[in-house]
């Protein structure tokens, strides 16, 4: 089962630290660049900040800096989690 926003939204909703995922995009639509990186925060600005650091300073897209971001919770998918059969689990 491919879990929803809304259903990553109501898990991340008691943690203290929560995993967001955090998008780059700038440019015309014809010649955009995108980046995306996986983070660890309390909240959605410190999120922000802490892709921006990870995108400029460890993977050298500067370009980030100056990018429009968006920022959400991270679902299982994002995380890598995949369905191992409808009983769950390990075989």
């Amino acid at each position: 089962m491919i879990q929803t926003q809304a259903q990553a939204n109501a898990y991340w909703a008691d943690k203290d630290v929560k995993k967001w995922v955090v998008g780059f995009f700038a440019g015309p639509r014809h010649k955009r660049r995108t980046a995306q990186s996986l983070v660890a925060a309390r909240s959605s600005a410190r999120a922000r900040a802490a892709g921006i650091q990870h995108q400029a300073e460890e993977l050298g897209n500067g370009w980030v800096r100056s990018a429009a971001a968006t920022v959400r919770l991270a679902t299982a998918q994002d995380l890598g989690c995949v369905q191992v059969g409808q009983e769950g689990g390990a075989a």
